[in-house]
């Protein structure tokens, strides 16, 4: 984490100078485990994985659970479709423009689906994906374009299923 009065910080590999609020920290799913949910919540809160689902008590919920589930923590979920200048023109099949291009300085939750299913991810202040699932190539290095892509030479098909801007409430 970074001092109170802020400092250089590594996180993914990155040197940040002089950040104020804590960097987002990869947070793992068990192997074959379907907790990517829980992960990516406990990434973008700030709570532990463990915390997470024992509130949860089965980590396989849908997005809403887990969208309700940080707006009781204190935040606010803004789909990102609503945002302003929000691109709604397709770059691809099933892929519209405005997810190819999320505002940065922002955390956001998305689901991505695929033939093999679907699969939540973090989106950090900087526009990289981190990925909760053990067998993801890359790890907080990527940007949504490049995973998305990179997700699609593997499956074949990919789409955005759900892609939510996530803020700490101001005085929660």
């Amino acid at each position: 984490m970074v001092a109170a009065g802020g400092s250089e910080v590594e996180d993914h590999g990155r040197i940040v100078a002089d950040r104020r609020e804590p960097l987002m920290r990869m947070v793992k799913q068990s192997p074959n485990s379907n907790e990517c949910g829980a992960c990516v919540v406990a990434m973008l809160t700030g709570c532990t994985k463990e915390e997470v689902l024992a509130d949860a008590c089965d980590p396989e919920k849908p997005d809403y659970f887990w969208h309700n589930y940080m707006a009781g923590l204190g935040f606010e979920l803004i789909d990102a479709r609503n945002l302003p200048g929000f691109d709604k023109t397709l770059a691809w099949t099933d892929m519209v423009n405005g997810h190819l291009n999320l505002p940065l300085a922002s955390r956001y939750y998305c689901s991505i689906g695929s033939p093999a299913g679907v699969h939540a991810v973090a989106v950090d202040e900087e526009g990289h994906v981190l990925d909760p699932s053990t067998a993801a190539p890359m790890q907080g290095t990527c940007t949504l374009v490049e995973y998305l892509r990179a997700n699609y030479a593997k499956f074949g098909a990919v789409r955005i299923s759900c892609c939510y801007r996530v803020r700490k409430v101001t005085g929660s």
